[in-house]
Parts: structure tokens; C-alpha cells; sequence
């Protein structure tokens, strides 16, 4: 339940408007991505995390959230700069849709911090640190990861 309303919470943070914030047209990738967690009401994805300088790693994570937001909101597509060595986590990004309409892109915070146990930075720095081979099954596009959510929220109760 704290993963659920931790991602609510960073949903609605970038639900609020952001006149003072640059926009970014950039989109999340529509790339093959896989499974990193999901509870009641959310559910995620990471692309494959690829390496950026010593230690550092990219990735995105698509939040996918079965009901919308403040402003309509539905998903999320946080591109992330991971540093495994240093434990911290910085969102580059937060691409914000409704459905498959890209709503706007805005930045993260400027510094990277330690993230907080249970929240989608800190899956998402577990997911790409981990040397283990992943366990979920990819899904082809974003289209299939969006459908295989709505699946899941049909499922739930």
C-alpha cells in the first residue's frame, strides 16, 4: 500500500501546473520494456537500462494507473539516471499521458538523492542495479505493455 500511494503522490506532484517549469516535448520510448512491479491500482514497466558513463545507467519507467489523475493523467514515463555505485537515483524527466495523448514532458529535480524504500525510484534502482537475469517476461511496445496493465486492472478489484 505505501508503493501505491507513494506513486499516487509523484503523480499528482507532476499533475500540479507547471508555468515556471521549461516544458520538454520529449516523450517516453516506445520500446520493447518489461514488468518491474505492481500493486493495487499501478502498474509499471522498465525499457532495458543502458549504460550512460562509469557507474551511471539509464532507464525508463512507464507508470500505468488505473484511475486517472487531477488532470486527467493515466500514465507516467519517468526517464531515470541511475548511479549503482553511489545509490542514488535522479528523474531526468516525467513524460505525462492520457491514454496514448503525450500530455506534456516536464524535469525532474536538479540534484539525485538515495530514494526512498518502496517507491518507483527505488524498484527502479534495484530492477537496473541488479546483476541477476530478470525474471518477467518483455513485452514488445508500449502498446503491449498498455494493454497488459488494463488486463491487470480488469482483473483487480
Amino acid at each position: 500500500m505505501k508503493t501505491l500511494a507513494l506513486c499516487l503522490a509523484v503523480a499528482t506532484a507532476v499533475a500540479i501546473p507547471a508555468a515556471v517549469r521549461a516544458q520538454d516535448v520529449t516523450p517516453g520510448p516506445d520500446e520493447p520494456m518489461r514488468p518491474i512491479f505492481q500493486v493495487p491500482g499501478v502498474v509499471a514497466f522498465m525499457t532495458q537500462p543502458r549504460p550512460v558513463e562509469t557507474g551511471h545507467k539509464q532507464a525508463w519507467t512507464w507508470l500505468f494507473l488505473k484511475q486517472p489523475i487531477a488532470n486527467g493523467a493515466n500514465a507516467l514515463a519517468m526517464e531515470w539516471d541511475v548511479d549503482c555505485t553511489a545509490g542514488t537515483v535522479h528523474t531526468v524527466r516525467t513524460a505525462v499521458y492520457q491514454d496514448a495523448t503525450h500530455m506534456r514532458t516536464d524535469p525532474g529535480p536538479a540534484a539525485a538523492t538515495a530514494p526512498t524504500a518502496g517507491t518507483p525510484g527505488a524498484v527502479t534502482m534495484a530492477a537496473v542495479c541488479s546483476t541477476e537475469r530478470p525474471r518477467t517476461r518483455p513485452v514488445a511496445n508500449l502498446t503491449a505493455a498498455r494493454a497488459t496493465a488494463a488486463q491487470i486492472f480488469a482483473a483487480q478489484p
